[in-house]
Order: C-alpha cells, then structure tokens, then sequence
C-alpha cells in the first residue's frame, strides 16, 4: 500500500533552505523568445563583422604570401595605411 505524502508540506520544508538554489529561474515563454531573437541578431552582427575583418586582412596576408620568395619587403610611407587599416578594423570590432 502505497504512502500519500503531502507534497506542498514537503516542498515548504525545502523551501527555506536558501543555499540550494542550482542557480536558474523560470522564465515565460516570451522573455525566453526575446533572448533566443537577440543572441541570434547579434550572432548574425558577430558573423558579419567577422567577414568585414577577413575583408581587410586576407589581403594583406596574401601579398605577404605571394611575395614570400623575397627576403625583404619595400613598403614605403606605410605608417598611414596601416593606421587606416586598424582604424577600420576598431570599426567592427569594438564600434
């Protein structure tokens, strides 16, 4: 024969033992929707900075690449590319 336990006795018990929290809360179904649409939006932001970034580096890593028989680069006056180039990359990655 089975014993019938009062559960909101039990669960009250539990209650007031505060250190147990397992550190979640429950949430409506809508404030959950709400975050899953903002971490999608802002992973699809991260993936196109991401491409932008590729934009401005493949470039430069390929003439590196093309150019890697030669022992030393000539790149006069490249101060201010260089500026401009990390510039536009602060843009995207930290704008």
């Amino acid at each position: 024969m089975p014993l019938d336990y009062n559960v909101q006795n039990i669960l009250k018990e539990y209650q007031l033992i505060a250190d147990d929290d397992f550190g979640f809360s429950a949430v409506s179904e809508a404030e959950y929707n709400s975050v899953i649409n903002k971490t999608a939006e802002t992973a699809d932001d991260y993936k196109s900075r991401l491409a932008e970034v590729e934009k401005l580096i493949i470039p430069f890593l390929q003439k590196l690449y093309s150019t890697a028989d030669k022992e030393y680069i000539y790149w006069p006056n490249r101060k201010p590319i260089i500026e401009g180039q990390i510039n536009r990359i602060l843009k995207l990655t930290r704008g």
